[in-house]
């Protein structure tokens, strides 16, 4: 094979081979590089006296479409033709009824195509190929989101067919200006993405910036969103992140309607979308179909559960151990009982407590359905009785441990964060008391603050300050003042995305 079928793949940095005008050289290289694969089907026939094959993958193309609208038609043409060039061309533009249709050159685009459910047609003397979509794969239908339940919103999700999820979402946005940009990440094994964004509302800017970081990840194969989040993440040390997911094609698409841009994996349900700022945690697509004073009253609600879930087991460590004075007498007098009979202070206490909640909360998330009961059953016996009336744990401390676990899952996105930041305020309560915390809250707040993705500030509105973003954010405004507003994130107080 000569090298002047090769060329280079600046995305890989390997070479890919391109086809030849050879119908053996071309049939030998897919026979040998499908060898042992069982799912690989190649069929060859002749049209008008020149041979030609094709190929698909078992499984993921339609066995119907495959005959009727690819093997059948080709087979049967009657064309007049000079060359196999003009042959090929005719046959592409007269004789195949596809419409997902792709011209493939090199040996690596035939077999991405193969992969994604397409047939491969070859002509001999052509140094081309021509792929026809005719996916067939089994699909998981669009239930009711599992993680992002909602009482009055949609019941459908995103699902793992890159294609469905861009049909929901074009459903769900019906303009021109929607754009979703595919490309494919991945040495070893080549993963579309797709980068959606709406043209008249996100930054040109903000679009090319988050296309070069994904081309820059250096990954054999993206398996999940998971691999290319840290790509397009903040660089600023912190526990929280400036990408968001969601399952939601509804909640996805009010988040481009913002400005912002989304990246869909093939493969995974969730879709990734950024600049993704801190107060859209404490928000849910629910909020906009209840009453304004209603959501109004439950983001405050949130943000309560947020610091409850933060800062309230170092409080109690902190006030316990060091300011005793802060407490109410009767009820000092019910934790100095309780702590009286236990082998542990407050800071060993409340971490080995948390600990075994985490360890429970994981195990239960990992085990069969089936007895995933088990472990809530164990654990309120063992932890919830038990070690209570043995005096290993204090009453009051359980009782913090249990507000702090239902405050958050209030705002369930941010429990990463949480789970680690509520340990540290508490080795901080247990070490300095109230100062602690205080330090502790206030590094916080910064880092908070600090953070800048892309030119947006992750604490906007409230940092800078924005008085017309505020209207949803704190609080809920009615419809007929939401309406009137325009709101994208580059035109935030503090954000140099467009500049």
């Amino acid at each position: 094979m000569n090298n002047i079928h090769r060329i280079f793949n600046n995305n890989s940095g390997d070479y890919m081979e391109n086809l030849y005008d050879s119908y053996d050289i071309n049939k030998k290289k897919f026979e040998d590089d499908f060898k042992e694969c069982s799912d690989f089907l190649l069929r060859e026939a002749q049209i008008d006296g020149e041979k030609c094959f094709f190929c698909v993958m078992d499984g993921l193309v339609d066995s119907l479409q495959l005959s009727q609208m690819v093997t059948k038609p080709i087979l049967e043409s009657k064309l007049k033709f000079h060359n196999p060039s003009e042959h090929f061309d005719l046959i592409k533009k007269c004789v195949v009824s596809s419409v997902e249709m792709n011209e493939a050159k090199t040996f690596d685009d035939c077999y991405y195509f193969l992969m994604s459910g397409f047939a491969v047609f070859y002509l001999d003397g052509c140094r081309r190929a021509l792929a026809l979509g005719i996916q067939g794969w089994n699909r998981r239908s669009t239930d009711d989101p599992t993680n992002e339940s909602m009482v009055k919103g949609a019941k459908e999700c995103f699902v793992e067919s890159i294609n469905d999820n861009k049909a929901l979402l074009r459903k769900r946005l019906k303009t021109h200006h929607l754009k979703l940009r595919q490309i494919k990440l991945g040495n070893a094994a080549q993963t579309p993405v797709v980068i959606a964004y709406i043209d008249n509302r996100a930054e040109s800017k903000l679009v090319n910036e988050i296309e070069m970081r994904l081309k820059s990840a250096n990954l054999n194969t993206v398996l999940d969103y998971g691999c290319l989040d840290p790509y397009i993440d903040t660089d600023v040390p912190s526990f929280f992140t400036c990408v968001g997911n969601t399952e939601r094609p509804d909640v996805f698409a009010s988040k481009l309607l913002e400005g912002r841009v989304g990246v869909m994996v093939e493969g995974t349900p969730f879709v990734m979308y950024t600049p993704y700022l801190f107060s859209d945690a404490f928000s849910s697509f629910d909020d906009y179909d209840n009453p304004p004073f209603y959501a109004t009253f439950i983001r405050w609600l949130k943000y309560l559960s947020f610091l409850i879930s933060v800062f309230l087991p170092g409080l109690y460590v902190a006030v316990g151990t060091y300011h005793q004075e802060l407490i109410p007498t009767n009820l000092l007098y019910i934790v100095a009982t309780s702590e009286a009979t236990t082998p542990f202070n407050l800071l060993t206490e409340a971490i080995l407590i948390h600990i075994l909640y985490e360890i429970m909360r994981e195990a239960g998330l990992r085990l069969p359905k089936s007895i995933g009961h088990a472990v809530s059953i164990i654990g309120a016996i063992v932890i919830g009785e038990a070690t209570v009336t043995a005096g290993i744990i204090g009453a009051p401390m359980l009782v913090v441990v249990a507000v702090t676990a239902i405050s958050s899952y209030v705002v369930y996105s941010l429990y990463e964060s949480v789970a680690v930041l509520r340990i540290i305020f508490i080795i901080l309560g247990g070490i300095a008391g109230i100062y602690g915390i205080m330090l502790g809250a206030g590094m916080l707040f910064v880092n908070i603050c600090v953070i800048n993705p892309y030119g947006v500030p992750y604490s906007a509105p409230f940092s800078p300050l924005s008085v017309k973003s505020l209207g949803d954010t704190f609080i809920r405004q009615g419809w007929k003042k939401l309406a009137k507003r325009r709101v994208r994130v580059s035109e935030l107080e503090g954000t140099d995305i467009g500049k």
